[in-house]
């Protein structure tokens, strides 16, 4: 608990350390989650360690890298990045391929209240970078968006320019897109867009101190992608709310829309999906 973590997570952690057993060997496999020093992120870290997966964090800092392998001690390893910066997000793509070939990877690190051109970088430019970037898993891709997507716009100009008009919900817009198109072009892996929910989190209780929504649903349907044991969580190209799916805005499903939006992410990154 303190400046990373709000007791309801703190008191979260303690449950799944708790409550969780492994599954057993057989079903273990390989993971990466981006943002996992805090909030939803470690939330799943934790839930999937204890169920005997083999687990890679992220951190932005040397600092954020020594408090989860504290936190988290079975980690395989913590790759360090900050998203803010696309030179570091590029250095970090290789640390990750570096480690080898994942089964799933959770793109879950997000930022909010900050200035625009800064949540353009880490919420919707970083996680572009690295889906380009990384070696694409075996099985299943995840990206964290928001409810909040449907209030918000492609801005593709802005994409191409500087990005000061680009804000939160334009950002989870993209990662809702970025997930649908990368699902249209990879139908061997299973890739989907998760919205966690307005959650108890540092980030949920950022405008206030209310967060209506259950913490632990908003990890757990990430948790039940990565797994994939229940034949419901073995779909691809949807966004999904609490394990169902949900209502989107226009673009999410909208192919040429997914198509513009990988255009000018390559245009303004210098670097096109393959």
């Amino acid at each position: 608990m303190g400046i990373y973590n709000t007791q309801q997570v703190a008191d979260e952690l303690r449950y799944i350390e708790e409550n969780i057993q492994p599954q057993g060997e057989t079903g273990s496999r390989r993971i990466l989650i981006t943002g996992s020093t805090a909030g939803l992120g470690q939330l799943a870290a934790a839930y999937l360690l204890r169920r005997g997966h083999r687990v890679v964090a992220h951190a932005r800092n040397a600092q954020r890298a020594a408090d989860v392998r504290r936190d988290l001690p079975g980690l395989e390893s913590v790759v360090i990045g900050d998203l803010l910066n696309l030179d570091e997000t590029r250095a970090l793509a290789s640390q990750i391929n570096e480690l080898g070939a994942f089964d799933i990877i959770i793109h879950n690190s997000g930022e909010y209240g900050l200035p625009n051109a800064e949540i353009l970088n880490a919420n919707s430019l970083s996680p572009y970078l690295l889906t380009c970037l990384v070696d694409a898993p075996r099985e299943v891709l995840v990206y964290l968006t928001s409810d909040l997507h449907r209030g918000g716009n492609l801005k593709l100009d802005e994409i191409r320019g500087e990005g000061t008009n680009v804000n939160y919900n334009d950002s989870k817009l993209h990662m809702a897109v970025l997930a649908t198109a990368i699902a249209r072009r990879h139908s061997a892996l299973r890739v989907n867009a998760v919205a966690p929910g307005w959650v108890p989190t540092v980030m949920g209780f950022h405008n206030g101190p209310y967060a209506p929504d259950d913490l632990r649903a908003g990890y757990m349907t990430q948790v039940w992608l990565a797994e994939g044991t229940d034949p419901a969580s073995r779909i691809t190209g949807r966004y999904l709310f609490h394990q169902k799916e949900d209502s989107v805005h226009a673009d999410v499903y909208d192919e040429a829309a997914q198509d513009a939006l990988l255009a000018a992410f390559a245009e303004r990154t210098g670097v096109s999906l393959g």
